[in-house]
């Protein structure tokens, strides 16, 4: 498995400009009206930091990342995700993002049945994709390059939709 990773990998880096990142974290602030029972929240705030895992391919303007971790109620995800880059700078990288992640929809009743009076239990935007429960995500994304150095990169990836922002950090290596 990892020599025919590895083996795909160089072949696409010889056909076309290809990167590859390796992230990690997702601080999400969540924009609501009312409180409500978040993990890992900061001080009420609707802001939370979740432990999440992904790896990037890009091939010119086009990636594919899956990611691996938890939501908003620390409940454990996996999604994928497409992204088209529009414009490029050396420091930046402005696209679209679109796919989703799925979880385990028991997993939110039971956090909801477990919330304090008082407190509203979140709920997910969902929609179902082949018998699963998947929380869709179409976004704008901010790729900034913190640190830049000749083949490899420290980046801010920044995804933003109408309700829900995620930042993370990723190393990013250029073929």
């Amino acid at each position: 498995m990892k020599i025919a990773l590895l083996t795909l990998i160089y072949s696409l880096s010889v056909l076309a400009s290809f990167k590859a990142q390796l992230g990690t974290g997702s601080l999400t602030p969540h924009f609501s009206g009312s409180k409500k029972n978040y993990c890992n929240q900061w001080n009420n705030t609707g802001i939370i930091v979740n432990k999440t895992y992904y790896l990037t391919l890009h091939l010119d303007n086009l990636g594919i990342t899956y990611l691996k971790g938890n939501d908003s109620i620390c409940s454990e995800i996996d999604g994928l995700f497409f992204e088209y880059i529009f414009s490029r700078t050396k420091w930046n990288e402005f696209g679209v993002t679109v796919g989703g992640y799925a979880y385990n929809p028991g997993n939110w009743e039971k956090h909801a049945e477990k919330t304090p009076s008082g407190i509203n239990a979140p709920e997910p935007v969902t929609t179902k994709y082949f018998g699963r429960d998947v929380v869709p995500v179409l976004a704008l994304s901010w790729g900034i390059h913190l640190i830049r150095g000749d083949n490899w990169s420290l980046r801010l990836n920044n995804l933003f939709t109408p309700v829900i922002f995620n930042h993370s950090i990723a190393y990013e290596y250029r073929f």
